[in-house]
């Protein structure tokens, strides 16, 4: 867990204002993570639904709310990358417009 909050968290691109959390009652069924990168762009970090909840909107719902969130900073659109073989994600990002970004090894 040390590790995982030294990449996600305790870097200067994280800010708890891009992250959005989706519920079922007070269970979390959805989280989303977008941060501001110091190249002057939002990185879309992660956006996961739990099995029993995909097909309802709720991943497009937190991708409308990263995208918010991105343009409140002045940014545009919210870069990303998947795995090319996820092709569910590849088409939801590309449907509200979001960028591709090369995948990296190092998180800024």
């Amino acid at each position: 867990m040390g590790e995982y909050l030294a990449q996600r968290i305790e870097t200067p691109a994280y800010d708890p204002q891009g992250i959005v959390l989706a519920l079922d009652g007070g269970a979390w069924v959805g989280v989303a993570a977008t941060s501001l990168q110091p190249e002057g762009h939002a990185f879309s970090e992660m956006t996961g639904v739990l099995a029993g909840h995909r097909g309802r909107g709720i991943s497009m719902a937190m991708k409308l709310l990263a995208i918010e969130y991105a343009r409140s900073h002045g940014m545009r659109w919210p870069r990303n990358f998947h795995h090319p073989r996820n092709a569910s994600a590849i088409g939801m990002n590309r449907r509200p417009g979001f960028v591709d970004d090369e995948p990296h090894t190092a998180m800024t």
